[in-house]
């Protein structure tokens, strides 16, 4: 036993001798450790538009006076000053107000737009009014993340419904006109909503409405991040009261109409969504209100709680259909071609989203992200780099191709012979001895990775858990598992290699040959995906050939016939193994056999 020891460290110094084999190791390795500092060298530079400029804030300050001096909005238009106040051009309601600037010009110019001057007097007045709100705006919110943007769009009903009852005394013709340019308002709109109504009715209306937007305008001034959750809730709730009026007016067209009773029920199941929708809005608002969350913040808590929304709402609409309406559906028949095959997939759907679901709650509830949610820090990139198994292989069909094949060609095989070990050892010293090189390559490569990246990004990183169904598991319990899942593919193309170099005694076609096999089956992957019937490829080798991409990115593939090629990473993983196993016994059997005359 120390004997064959003696003899694999005997193998690897030769190998280590080979300047070209050395040199590769060590970049193989180097590159571990300079991709970290090549990406965080990459994050600290400057952001580049289109033309490669640096995207920096404009210097000159393009000045108009709104009073006689109309700005038509132009890409080469940087700012527009407006009663000493100056909003630039990244300002969210910059063009929003260049738009209104414009049309101002726009009606000036065309005053037979409007049938009366009184109608275009209140056209007038109703966009100066609109300016100034969203002006006001546009000196408080900055830029596209702030929460508060979406105030101007939750607030712009309570504008118009404000100039409305305040002009209220002007004729319906001249007031519908005005309404109907602006916001396409129907004559029956208008009558239901605000002609109809009485003096004490229209002036409750107004209270609230004055109510209403001095909330919002506190809001705005105050960045109250609080009180904006409570309106937000408040809408929400009345949202749902609405909506349940509508049901119950549906409830009541069923009983009218009979007929129509499935139609209908759609409708209302449709309502009801939308219900379920508004409860996790408030549920949603209520956990960025507790653990102060807000919105469009740059932090990971915003990135689960998008899951959550969206997974939530998606879950809401996806249903498995009975086996009757499947059948009703030819798009779903040619889809999954039959009906088991459709419950499988679309049951796969939902617990994906689920385990996603269950993914984003937990790291919200622990106040702990999960890996997905940082993704440019170091766990991240750990992760990721597990594709350099990928070039790993590559060496090892190198490695592999020529360590037998060489000694055939140079003729050197015959001083091997003379050793006092039985051709069985001499073999195996050779294979394990070059399959270590790969090996430690790799699990050094990788650690220096992780290293590396640890120092470059954060090892606090490093302590968050990963989370899932079952619960939470430290980082390092869940990446090296699959780092060392990912040395199987190395052993693979290695065994093919090193069996090649003993079978065609052939160094380039021992080393060709595994490597044009390992860079085409990517190829043969990603082409017979997208085929109908493709199933049998799961029972290959070919699809595992590439492990670390189970781990570096979404490995259910789904063709362009709605067949989901489902791969089983245990059978990969045994396959490979196996045919290891059975190339490593092929390359033993010829060697034994074969006489040695070169």
């Amino acid at each position: 036993m120390m004997s064959f020891i003696r003899q694999i460290k005997y193998e690897i110094k030769n190998i280590i001798r080979s300047k070209f084999l050395l040199i590769i190791s060590i970049l193989l390795i180097v590159a571990a450790i300079a991709v970290p500092i090549i990406n965080l060298i990459a994050s600290k530079r400057p952001q580049e538009d289109y033309y490669g400029r640096p995207m920096v804030a404009y210097e000159t300050v393009v000045t108009r006076d709104f009073i006689g001096k109309p700005i038509y909005p132009g890409m080469d238009q940087e700012s527009i000053t407006i009663d000493g106040v100056t909003i630039n051009s990244d300002n969210p309601f910059f063009w929003e107000i260049s738009s209104m600037i414009q049309e101002k010009e726009h009606v000036g110019n065309d005053k037979e737009r409007f049938t009366s001057s009184e109608a275009l007097d209140l056209y007038l007045a109703f966009l100066d009014a609109d300016l100034q709100y969203t002006l006001n705006f546009a000196k408080h919110v900055t830029n596209y993340q702030d929460y508060r943007t979406n105030m101007k769009w939750m607030s712009q009903q309570s504008i118009v419904d404000k100039f409305v009852f305040e002009n209220i005394d002007v004729s319906e013709e001249i007031l519908l006109e005005v309404l109907n340019q602006r916001w396409g308002m129907e004559p029956e709109m208008l009558k239901s909503k605000y002609l109809n109504l009485n003096a004490e009715e229209r002036l409750a209306a107004l209270d609230a409405l004055d109510e209403e937007l001095a909330i919002l305008s506190t809001i705005l001034e105050n960045n109250d991040f609080s009180k904006y959750v409570e309106l937000s809730i408040n809408q929400e709730n009345k949202n749902i009261d609405n909506i349940h009026e509508q049901i119950a007016t549906q409830e009541q067209e069923i009983i009218k109409n009979p007929s129509q009773e499935d139609v209908i029920n759609q409708m209302i199941q449709d309502l009801k969504r939308q219900i379920t929708y508004s409860e996790n809005n408030i549920s949603l608002l209520q956990l960025r209100l507790d653990k102060n969350i807000i919105p469009g913040a740059d932090v990971w808590q915003n990135f689960a709680i998008s899951d959550i929304e969206n997974f939530r709402n998606q879950l809401s609409y996806t249903e498995i259909l009975s086996e009757e309406k499947f059948n009703q559906e030819p798009w779903l028949i040619e889809q999954h071609g039959s009906y088991s095959k459709y419950v499988t997939s679309v049951q796969k759907q939902i617990d994906s989203m689920n385990n996603s679901l269950i993914v984003a709650e937990k790291s919200i509830d622990a106040d702990k992200p999960d890996m997905k949610y940082v993704r440019d820090d170091s766990r991240n990139r750990t992760v990721q780099f597990l594709n350099y198994s990928i070039f790993v292989a590559l060496f090892a069909a190198l490695l592999g191709g020529w360590i037998m094949a060489s000694e055939f060609q140079q003729g050197t095989i015959r001083l091997l012979m003379i050793r006092p070990k039985t051709r069985t050892k001499i073999l195996m010293a050779k294979f394990i001895s070059a399959l270590v090189v790969c090996l430690v390559i790799y699990v050094s490569g990788s650690l220096l990775n992780m290293l590396t990246n640890g120092i470059c990004f954060g090892f606090s990183d490093f302590a968050f858990p990963n989370y899932s169904v079952a619960g939470e598991i430290n980082f390092f319990a869940y990446y090296l598992p699959k780092m060392l899942a990912c040395t199987i593919p190395v052993i693979f193309i290695f065994s093919i290699a090193f069996m090649l170099s003993v079978v065609a005694k052939n160094v380039a076609v021992s080393i060709a040959v595994p490597i044009a096999s390992y860079i085409g089956s990517i190829i043969v992957t990603f082409t017979l995906m997208f085929m109908p019937s493709s199933g049998w490829l799961t029972y290959t080798p070919i699809p595992y050939m590439q492990l670390s991409t189970f781990y570096t990115q979404d490995f259910t593939y789904q063709s362009m016939y709605g067949n989901t090629l489902s791969l089983n990473l245990t059978y990969g993983i045994l396959l490979l193994l196996g045919l290891s196993v059975v190339c490593s016994i092929i390359s033993i059997f010829v060697f034994n056999k074969r006489d040695i005359v070169n």
